[in-house]
């Protein structure tokens, strides 16, 4: 049902429409992957769809390599994914950032603390003497 809270009808955006509004300008994109950053929730997505896309191809494989008697076959279906999920999980592409995490700021310490700490800490040289 496309009926908004009013009970209106919505209109959905066009697949060209959402496809425009999720696209990046090439300079965005390589700035992103140049910069490297994934976010935790990205990370685990990345972790799992290259263990289950190699599990999945190591099993379809096998099955492929037992009819065919073949064990070769198995390896190529193994390497072939291995292959794919890299290039799909290790650059750092926008669907991985999609949560990112937003860091507080340092707190900025007094003076007179860090201080009452170097003395406390007993700061500097003690100078040992000799009997």
């Amino acid at each position: 049902d496309t009926r908004g809270r009013r009970g209106r009808r919505c209109q959905r955006p066009s697949v060209a429409q959402r496809g425009a509004a999720a696209m990046v300008g090439v300079g965005e994109l390589w700035d992103m992957l140049r910069a490297g950053s994934i976010d935790f929730i990205g990370q685990k997505n990345a972790f799992d769809f290259q263990y289950y896309v190699i599990w999945i191809a190591g099993i379809i494989g096998f099955i492929y390599g037992l009819i065919m008697q073949r064990f070769l076959y198995t390896f190529y279906f193994i390497f072939a994914s291995t292959l794919f999920s890299t290039v799909i999980t290790l650059p750092a592409w926008p669907c991985w950032n999609r949560n990112p995490v937003e860091w507080l700021e340092p707190k900025e310490e007094a003076k007179d603390e860090k201080e009452e700490v170097k003395k406390s800490q007993g700061g500097g040289k003690k100078s040992k003497k000799k009997d």
